[in-house]
């Protein structure tokens, strides 16, 4: 039986990713355009809703702005301790005897922006016929660029070797881990056996 010659597969090799702001509008710029108008009509029809029904929307906003104000001063106040306490970790505030006045006075200072924040929005939303204004269209701005803006000031903050794949350990009190035990040897095992 004679065997037939076998062609040569060819193997399909994967091209190249291609990255960047070119390709990316390459690929997505007609997507995007054919999306704006729906998407358009989407936003009004929910606005109109919402200005129809601006009471029942403005509690709800008001006890989303005092929860994600909590969440957000919560999680800035926390950066910022922990900053002072890398940078200046002599600093009475960071002092482990004042840790629980920190804590007390941080917590009310927090309560009383988010209720603050929370406040204002409400009273922001109280008329319809007076929205939009510049008040609350440039606070709406600022308080979507606060997260963006801080994580930025956290993220350059944070020294060298943190949060680029390096791990660094530390025990509970915070304090570099001491030195590596070495590793087993022949004659350290047969001193931990007992002898019979």
């Amino acid at each position: 039986m004679p065997f037939r010659r076998r062609r040569p597969t060819r193997i399909a090799t994967a091209q190249p990713e291609r990255s960047g702001v070119g390709p990316f509008l390459k690929r997505w710029t007609i997507p995007l355009i054919g999306a704006l108008t729906p998407a358009a009509l989407i936003v009004v029809n929910i606005a109109v809703f919402i200005v129809k029904n601006l009471p029942e929307f403005r509690i709800t906003i008001s006890i989303l702005a005092f929860v994600s104000g909590l969440m957000l001063n919560s999680w800035a106040g926390l950066n910022i301790y922990r900053m002072l306490q890398q940078r200046r970790p002599d600093h009475p505030i960071v002092n482990e005897r004042n840790q629980e006045i920190v804590l007390v006075v941080g917590m009310a200072v927090i309560i009383i922006a988010a209720f603050l924040t929370a406040l204002f929005c409400y009273l922001g939303l109280s008329d319809y016929n007076h929205l939009p204004n510049g008040l609350t269209f440039f606070t709406g701005v600022l308080s979507a660029a606060v997260p963006i803006l801080l994580r930025a000031a956290f993220h350059r903050g944070v020294p060298k070797g943190r949060g680029s794949g390096q791990t660094s350990i530390t025990t509970v009190a915070g304090l570099p881990p001491g030195p590596m035990p070495s590793p087993p040897t022949s004659a350290s095992t047969r001193d931990a056996l007992p002898r019979r």
